[in-house]
C-alpha cells in the first residue's frame, strides 16, 4: 500500500511554504536582474534567481513532500548522488529558462520555448528524484498521470518565467509566489498519484533513509534561505540605483572638467 502522507499532513503545508518562499525570493531577485543593462551582471542575478526558484522553490519542495512517501512493508532508501543530481537539474533548467527570457529582447516565442524546456526539465527532475529511490519493490507509472504532470510542469514553468519578467510590485510577487507554489505542489502530487508498486526486487537495498537526510537538508535549506533573504533585503532599490548613477555621472563630469 502506497502512502503519500506517512508523517501526517504536515509535509503538505511545509512543502507549500518552502516552495512559496523560494519562488517569492526568486521573483524579487529576478526583478533586480532586470534593472541591469550589462548582460554579465544580469546573468549573475538570474543565476541567483534560478537557485532560489529551482533549488528552493522546486527541488526542496520535492524533497520535503517525499518525506511523506512510503510503501507498507517495503524498504525505501535514497541514493545521495542521484538525489543531488536531481537538484542540479532543477537549478540548471530554471537558469536556462531565465536566461532565454531575461537576456536579449523579450518575445512571446522565447517565453514559450523557455517554458517548454524548463517544464520538461522540472518533470525530469521529479522522475530523477524518484529514480534515486532504491527499494525492495519495483515502481511503475501510469501514463495518464505522467502526461498530466508534464503538462502542469510546462504550464507552471511558463507562468513563473512570465511573472519573473513582468512583475514589479513586491505584493504582487508574493501573490504570484502563492500561485507558483500551488502549481509546483499540484505537479508533484499529480505525478505521485500515478505511482504503482509493480513487484518485488531481489537483493540488498543500499542508500540513506529519508529521516537520515532531514537534518543536513534542513540545515542547508536554512543557510540558503538566510543568504537569499539577506540578498533581497540588501539589494538597492531602483531609486537608489538611479541616484547612484547620477552621482557617478556628476563625479565623472567634475573629474573631466579639472
Amino acid at each position: 500500500m502506497i502512502e503519500h502522507f506517512s508523517h501526517g499532513l504536515i509535509t503538505l503545508p511545509a512543502a507549500f511554504l518552502v516552495s512559496m518562499t523560494g519562488s517569492a525570493l526568486g521573483l524579487l531577485i529576478a526583478r533586480h536582474a532586470r534593472r541591469h543593462e550589462q548582460r554579465s551582471r544580469r546573468a549573475l542575478w538570474l543565476c541567483l534567481a534560478a537557485f532560489a526558484i529551482g533549488g528552493t522553490g522546486i527541488w526542496v519542495m520535492h524533497f520535503v513532500a517525499m518525506l511523506g512517501f512510503d510503501v507498507k512493508d517495503a524498504t525505501l532508501l535514497y541514493d545521495p548522488l542521484r538525489t543531488t543530481a536531481s537538484a542540479v537539474v532543477a537549478v540548471g533548467v530554471v537558469a536556462c529558462g531565465l536566461f532565454i527570457v531575461g537576456l536579449g529582447r523579450y518575445s512571446g516565442l522565447k517565453l514559450a520555448l523557455a517554458g517548454l524546456l524548463t517544464g520538461l526539465g522540472i518533470a525530469a527532475m521529479h522522475y530523477m528524484g524518484m529514480a534515486a529511490i532504491n527499494a525492495d519493490v519495483d515502481f511503475s507509472y501510469r501514463t495518464g498521470y505522467v502526461v498530466a504532470s508534464v503538462v502542469i510542469a510546462v504550464g507552471a514553468a511558463t507562468v513563473a518565467l512570465w511573472l519573473s519578467w513582468r512583475l514589479q510590485r513586491t505584493a504582487a510577487m508574493w501573490l504570484a509566489a502563492v500561485v507558483m507554489a500551488l502549481a509546483v505542489n499540484l505537479m508533484h502530487y499529480t505525478a505521485m498519484l500515478g505511482v504503482q508498486v509493480a513487484g518485488e526486487v531481489e537483493g540488498m537495498v543500499d542508500g540513506a533513509h529519508s529521516i537520515d537526510l532531514i537534518f543536513p537538508m534542513a540545515t542547508l535549506t536554512a543557510i540558503v534561505l538566510l543568504i537569499l533573504i539577506f540578498t533581497v533585503v540588501t539589494v538597492p532599490s531602483e531609486e537608489e540605483m538611479r541616484t547612484e548613477a547620477r552621482m557617478a555621472s556628476i563625479e565623472e563630469g567634475l573629474a573631466s572638467g579639472r
